[in-house]
């Protein structure tokens, strides 16, 4: 007859399947919750970021990023630093940046708009408070960025942490803030407003257990119609 093994995942990877979220997650305060969505203060924290290229999310190449950063940090083994190994914490987040101008200006089909994305790990903000503090990166793809306390309006969803899925739940964030009229979305240069995307679970997780995020920085609207009533 034939016998099969009893595989049991340790306690922790089937906490990961589930969902359950053990690392150490970037400091915030909620300043006010709405049906969809909450606002949050976070404090400043390091980032480690890697760039995606002119592919951008979802273009194909998202293991390039993840693994340069994962590296850095030692998930595989001697950490990619001059210093030590990091723990990992959550989310990973995703930043659409803008290309920067350059000259000539070469008009194509399609060429509109276009964009790349980073992907960054928030550093323990228990261990390390500045880029002072946070061990060097080997890997000159990696590069160490300060954020600074900042304002945002969160809207959670679950299921994978996709482009598309992110760009579907942040027409709806800004939607609602519109709505509301009590949170001005704060907007770059180009017009854009600036976001972030933020994935809790390693893609194992149970999709319908993931914990994905959109972020929009925005400031309290002194016009607020909520504060007339």
């Amino acid at each position: 007859s034939l016998i099969l093994p009893n595989f049991r995942l340790p306690k922790q990877a089937m906490g990961m399947v589930l969902g359950r979220i053990s690392e150490e997650m970037p400091a915030h305060t909620v300043l006010a919750r709405a049906s969809t969505y909450e606002v949050r203060r976070y404090a400043r924290s390091v980032v480690a970021e890697c760039s995606y290229g002119a592919g951008g999310w979802g273009g194909g190449d998202d293991g390039s990023p993840f693994g340069a950063l994962a590296r850095y940090i030692g998930v595989f083994g001697k950490p990619q630093n001059d210093k030590e190994k990091i723990a990992m914490t959550a989310p990973v987040l995703v930043t659409p940046e803008p290309i920067a101008m350059t000259a000539p200006v070469l008009v194509s089909p399609g060429a509109e708009g276009q964009a790349t994305h980073t992907m960054a790990f928030v550093l323990p903000a228990s261990k390390y408070s500045s880029i002072a503090d946070a061990p060097k990166p080997l890997d000159p793809r990696v590069t160490l960025r300060q954020l600074p306390e900042r304002v945002q309006a969160v809207r959670t969803f679950s299921w994978n942490f996709r482009p598309e899925a992110a760009k579907k739940n942040l027409d709806i964030l800004l939607d609602d803030l519109a709505k509301d009229g009590c949170w001005a979305v704060e907007r770059g240069a180009d017009g854009q407003p600036r976001w972030q995307a933020a994935g809790y679970n390693p893609p194992f997780a149970l999709p319908f257990m993931k914990r994905n995020e959109v972020l929009v920085d925005v400031q309290p609207n002194p016009n607020c119609p909520k504060a007339e009533e």
